[in-house]
């Protein structure tokens, strides 16, 4: 958990120090993240406008239905991208899936497969599947906590992401862990061309958590 606050703190830096073009962009999201905090009435989205000043891919995300706030690409391996904000709120997502939070009051510090290879939410495109993972929660002192789910197709949607139309598929995936006792559905709209997952809402912490995320500029 420490290296991952130091590292969200190095890309803050970073961003901050990369020239007068890098801090002049920088800047902008740097207010459009005050504005988000600073809302306490209704329910605050980024525009198209403030996203397109943003010349990184970045993602939107909400907690608990609540303001929308920006993070942008810190680090991307394929399948894992690792978010940041000027919040320090740092999203860890895995083939669309959040695998690591920090900074979001209920956190989960970690998610691996149990006994193989977790399939990504757009598997469930061409067929259902089940799978088993381990979650750690430091919070409540657990750790390997096992999540059982099942996913599948639950049919084409158009969604529309800063008024851009998109044509996914929504997957819903239905968990349940035994201890603690928790069980949860999430939901994945995927880009059936590429398996992209353009929004998401997953539960994160047995303890409340439930955000939702919407891919504004997307990698690469």
């Amino acid at each position: 958990m420490r290296r991952l606050s130091a590292l969200a703190l190095v890309l803050l830096t970073a961003g901050c120090s990369s020239g007068q073009s890098g801090n002049t962009n920088y800047s902008q999201f740097l207010e459009i993240a005050r504005q988000s905090m600073k809302a306490s009435f209704g329910k605050v989205r980024v525009t198209r406008d403030q996203a397109a000043a943003i010349p990184y891919a970045s993602m939107g995300y909400t907690q608990d239905d609540g303001n929308e706030s920006m993070v942008i690409l810190g680090t991307d391996s394929g399948s894992e991208q690792l978010w940041t904000s000027a919040a320090r709120v740092v999203i860890v997502t895995r083939d669309g899936r959040i695998a690591r939070t920090l900074g979001l009051g209920h956190d989960l510090s970690g998610m691996t497969a149990r006994g193989g290879v977790l399939p990504p939410p757009s598997a469930a495109v061409t067929a259902p599947f089940t799978s088993t993972r381990l979650q750690d929660y430091p919070e409540m002192d657990m750790y390997g906590v096992i999540v059982a789910c099942s996913a599948r197709a639950a049919g084409r949607q158009t969604i529309k992401i800063l008024g851009q139309p998109i044509a996914t598929v929504r997957v819903d995936e239905s968990c349940r862990a035994r201890k603690p006792e928790w069980s949860f559905t999430d939901s994945y709209w995927v880009d059936t061309d590429n398996g992209r997952v353009w929004r998401a809402r997953q539960h994160i912490h047995p303890q409340g958590g439930i955000i939702e995320t919407e891919i504004f500029r997307p990698p690469g």
